[in-house]
């Protein structure tokens, strides 16, 4: 798997961009990890239900649950079948 190369990750536990402080995956590194997965679109699909998953731990040991808008967040704007 492809090791992202981007400076906007998202913060433990709150998963927002250490960068930009918008909720993770924010616009830049949507369009960053897009860029670099680019020939590996199942890759990335792969690191972010990895993420997701961390992510759905972290809520859960802290904030009592996931935000509403979860997979729409982390996998709905990743299209594996895209070009």
């Amino acid at each position: 798997m492809l090791v992202p190369r981007t400076e906007h990750v998202g913060e433990r536990p709150t998963w927002d961009c250490r960068v930009c402080g918008q909720p993770w995956p924010c616009a830049t590194a949507k369009v960053e990890l897009g860029e670099q997965y680019q020939k590996f679109p199942h890759g990335l699909a792969v690191y972010l239900g990895s993420c997701m998953i961390e992510a759905i731990d972290d809520w859960a040991a802290g904030s009592g649950g996931p935000p509403a808008d979860l997979y729409d967040r982390f996998l709905g704007w990743a299209d594996p079948a895209a070009p």
